[in-house]
């Protein structure tokens, strides 16, 4: 039987895909240098039709690589290993960051090649590519809009799309990049490779508290966060498509979150007992840090919908589903959320 090779399964985007490939029965192999599950989520898949084996190596290792491949008869792959470097990290380590976001990929691309059993590999690429384009336009197209990437995780994720998609052709390898926007929900936690969580995470984890979630002064930023759940979706579309209209998606919300702060956090407040929210006035420093503080233009998404993609959830209703989903761990997984793991 054939199975799915995912790179960075332990990851927040990683265990979601994990999770959605199980539920429709399919053997799953996740790869990675801490590749162990967070205990919930083991719980979790355990339940689920698929059949998933964990293989602990490191995504720079050709040979471990290689031989997963053959063992396994990999045929689709998402190569989702990376580190999401803030500046300190950036400045600390840019040879680690490279060798993990770039060249991981090219060693998996490479245990492809030589295995000769591969249909689709879904490359990650990231909204951050955009870079400083994402301030000039309001809305931000795969072809026209140009990519000028500001931080080294998106020079990274660049050279992933272009680099991945040229070794696909040489290689004889059918890829598809995925130019992923800012994402929040199930399973997202400090693993210590992101070092800029969503300020959804944080809010959720005041109102589990009880306590106040003090957001930055109104209005906020325009910004396009997609809920995990759709991402994931469109992510499959992507493996599952057999004719693309064109090799870079973006997959995306395509709507601006910020004015439905209000509606989210008060529904929020309204389920989770002595939960309370709000802007920061007369210099009062916030306690939920955001992404940005200056607007975005949105992801244009209208490739993706033509695969028969689009998002399911509006920011209300994926907020609903996030605290539904917490209950429905009851507090097995939030337990946890802020400690570093695989």
């Amino acid at each position: 039987m054939s199975a799915i090779l995912v790179t960075g399964g332990a990851g927040f985007v990683g265990l979601n895909l994990v999770e959605a490939l199980l539920a429709r029965g399919e053997q799953v192999v996740v790869f990675g240098q801490e590749a162990a599950l967070p205990a919930p989520a083991g719980e979790v898949f355990a339940s689920l039709p698929g059949r998933l084996e964990v293989v602990t190596g490191d995504v720079r290792d050709a040979a471990a690589l290689a031989a997963v491949f053959v063992s396994h008869r990999i045929d689709r792959v998402f190569p989702f290993a990376a580190i999401t470097a803030g500046p300190a990290r950036e400045a600390a380590s840019p040879g680690l960051v490279l060798d993990v976001n770039l060249h991981g990929v090219i060693a998996t691309l490479a245990g492809a090649r030589d295995a000769g059993t591969v249909r689709r590999v879904v490359l990650p690429a990231s909204s951050a590519v955009y870079g400083d384009s994402a301030y000039d336009h309001d809305w931000l197209d795969e072809v026209t809009t140009p990519c000028m990437p500001i931080s080294l995780y998106g020079v990274t994720k660049y050279a992933v799309e272009r680099a991945g998609l040229r070794l696909a052709g040489l290689w004889g390898l059918d890829a598809v990049a995925a130019r992923i926007g800012a994402t929040y929900g199930p399973w997202e936690r400090d693993t210590g490779l992101r070092d800029t969580l969503s300020p959804h995470l944080a809010i959720f984890q005041a109102a589990l508290r009880g306590g106040v979630a003090i957001l930055p002064p109104a209005p906020l930023p325009r910004y396009d966060w997609v809920y995990v759940k759709d991402l994931v979706a469109g992510l499959l579309a992507l493996l599952d498509c057999t004719d693309p209209p064109g090799r870079v998606f973006n997959i995306a919300s395509a709507q601006d979150w910020s004015p439905h702060v209000a509606a989210c956090c008060d529904g929020l407040a309204a389920e989770m007992p002595g939960f309370t929210w709000r802007h920061a006035v007369d210099g009062e420093s916030p306690n939920i840090p955001f992404n940005e503080t200056r607007s975005r233009g949105l992801m244009a998404i209208d490739r993706a919908r033509s695969l028969g993609w689009a998002p399911r959830f509006a920011p209300e209703g994926a907020y609903a589903d996030y605290a539904a989903w917490l209950r429905q761990m009851d507090g097995r997984f939030v337990a946890v959320a802020s400690q570093p793991q695989g």
